[in-house]
């Protein structure tokens, strides 16, 4: 059953094989902006980009976020970047610059030159992809642990997704050629990265499969877990509509989850922020595809 109108078209979703909801429409208003990805962040319903409020249009390829120049001899907090021998982690730490970016915001758009590589100190930047339908899914996600925009080192010049910040985030952006340059120089270079390469193409592969298969409840609590676990915090202040894009669901299917974890004692929920109240019951309700960290997948 569907109704037709001015303010846009709306099917009654159907259930899937699990017995939860699944898309079979979404609501579109004319051609104007939407509320999406985060409450009061507007978007265009077609491929459009989701900018902060304070943000205006922009062309440049590589946005910049909010810029601070680093001291000498300043430290980094990434996982990388302290694998790297002395001499070389100097040598980047004193081409970088400083970013941050809100809770919301845009890193790089889809089709954007990669031109930096940024390694977060904190928070979460989460690659979304984007479908001509208006559908939006989360596919792998990157906090203090690695880094994002190696492309060129493997002749993928620009962003095939949009990358957003999940939570408030900082790093440190270095410019690409000169990770280039010392990635062919220095055979340590290339082992910590081409190490972090595979364990993206790994998530990737499993979050695929993950998608396919389980259900809204099991890829919720598994992105939860992911999630927290790289921002290095309890708690997380998302809506429902951001949770929804991440694990490939609709609204409705998501809300229906979040409140069957509340009421297993998992998470406490009030306002927009999600807090993990017991860890252990969350891992028993996430799927197969959760690996906790420090160990290996089976």
């Amino acid at each position: 059953m569907s109704k037709s109108g001015e303010r846009g078209q709306f099917q009654r979703p159907r259930r899937d094989r699990h017995g939860e909801y699944e898309h079979t429409g979404r609501i579109s208003v004319g051609g104007r902006p939407r509320l999406d990805l985060y409450k009061g962040v507007p978007t265009p319903i077609h491929g459009c980009d989701t900018l902060r409020a304070s943000d205006e249009r922009s062309d440049r390829s590589d946005p910049a976020g909010d810029v601070f120049s680093i001291s000498p001899g300043s430290s980094s907090g990434n996982h990388i970047l302290r694998q790297l021998p002395p001499a070389e982690r100097e040598r980047l730490l004193a081409a970088c610059q400083q970013v941050r970016f809100q809770a919301g915001s845009i890193v790089a758009r889809a089709g954007d030159a990669i031109t930096s590589a940024y390694f977060p100190d904190s928070g979460v930047i989460c690659a979304m992809n984007e479908m001509t339908t208006g559908h939006q899914l989360a596919m792998v996600a990157v906090g203090r642990e690695g880094v994002i925009g190696l492309g060129p080192l493997f002749s993928v010049s620009h962003y095939p997704q949009r990358l957003v910040a999940v939570v408030d985030s900082a790093g440190c952006r270095v410019p690409g050629p000169l990770l280039i340059e010392m990635f062919q120089r220095s055979g340590v270079i290339r082992q910590i990265t081409l190490a972090h390469v595979g364990r993206m193409i790994a998530e990737l592969t499993v979050t695929a499969a993950c998608h396919r298969v389980h259900s809204h409840r099991q890829r919720l609590a598994r992105w939860l877990l992911i999630t927290t676990e790289k921002a290095e915090q309890r708690w997380l202040q998302v809506t429902h509509e951001t949770m929804a894009h991440m694990v490939g669901g609709p609204r409705h299917a998501v809300t229906m989850a979040l409140n069957d974890l509340r009421a297993k004692g998992a998470i406490a929920h009030l306002r927009g922020r999600i807090a993990i109240v017991k860890p252990s019951v969350l891992v028993k309700q996430a799927c197969e595809c959760y690996v906790p960290p420090g160990t290996s997948p089976a």
